[in-house]
């Protein structure tokens, strides 16, 4: 956890929101025309003057009119400072007016739990697709985690693209709060939705037995049917039950796909057992064309995405 930012308290993870709003009005202030600082400094005064929900609703239709959909120019300090505020917490993709928007609700003066939760979720409940992203996009900052865990669920199960980035891609919310069940369909998803799965945060930690199950009867169904997979469905594998996948590992050196050895041998590696040391060795030529000098997960993820010309960073 960031040092100072983040306390555990009976399974909350609380942020401290003064901060993080100081940050982000800093942003805002360093990207916004004067003009459309002085209506969101208005906007913010209000609501922190006189509370009302209605204004705040209506802040986020009407924002559209007076903050740019521009996207955020960070330096590698405001990544620092992200990160040191929240862990995990990532700006890289937002924009402006997502960002008035988020910063919106976390300033808005709620009384308590019960308080803030029904705002947030007659928020969510009105929200289109960009207001929806926003929204999803800032679940590790809420105060109360707990109570955006059906919304989170919500999210995996849409099949707006956006969206699902918004709380898959880039986000620590799935990773420290939900369940393994939930965890595993939001992989499992991303994999069929094609997502760059290096951008889910923590998922090298978050490796478990059912999950490898999972992957290994998702690739036996695309190879059904004649159709590809990506190389970096493997990664979740890490120490997790190789009988599962020693055949797979077998399919993939079989392929005529460079990325699917890497891939292949990169998870033999993770694992590091006898019976992955045979595969291995059943397939040596094909290894010792696996430069793992010039490869882990991550630059093969990414790679592998530039190839598909999917903007995955």
């Amino acid at each position: 956890m960031g040092k100072n930012a983040i306390m555990r308290m009976n399974d909350q993870v609380l942020v401290d929101l003064t901060k993080v709003c100081d940050f982000l009005h800093e942003l805002l202030g360093r990207q916004l025309s004067k003009d459309s600082k002085d209506w969101l400094q208005q906007k913010l005064k209000e609501s922190k003057s006189a509370p009302s929900t209605k204004q705040l609703y209506l802040f986020f239709g009407t924002a559209p009119r007076f903050i740019p959909k521009t996207p955020l120019i960070l330096t590698p300090e405001d990544t620092r400072r992200a990160h040191e505020l929240r862990e995990g917490w990532h700006l890289e993709g937002w924009t402006t007016l997502q960002l008035a928007r988020i910063l919106a609700v976390l300033s808005y003066p709620y009384v308590d739990h019960r308080d803030f939760t029904k705002i947030v979720e007659q928020l969510f409940t009105t929200a289109e697709m960009l207001e929806l992203v926003a929204l999803y996009s800032a679940l590790p900052l809420y105060p109360y985690p707990e109570s955006m865990l059906l919304r989170a669920a919500e999210g995996i199960r849409t099949n707006m693209t956006v969206v699902f980035d918004a709380v898959a891609l880039r986000n620590p919310f799935p990773h420290d709060f939900l369940s393994e069940g939930a965890w595993n369909q939001m992989v499992l998803k991303a994999l069929f939705m094609e997502r760059p799965l290096h951008q889910v945060w923590g998922i090298d930690q978050r490796s478990n037995a059912p999950l490898a199950k999972m992957i290994s009867n998702f690739a036996h169904e695309r190879w059904a049917a004649g159709r590809s997979t990506s190389p970096e469905m493997w990664r979740p594998i890490k120490g997790q039950h190789v009988t599962l996948v020693l055949e797979d590992l077998r399919h993939l050196f079989t392929l005529d796909d460079p990325l699917q050895h890497t891939a292949a041998v990169l998870t033999c590696r993770d694992l590091d057992n006898p019976e992955c040391r045979d595969v291995l060795s059943d397939f040596q030529t094909k290894v010792e064309q696996v430069d793992l000098a010039n490869w882990s997960w991550e630059s093969l993820g990414q790679y592998y995405w530039r190839l598909k010309d999917i903007p995955a960073n």
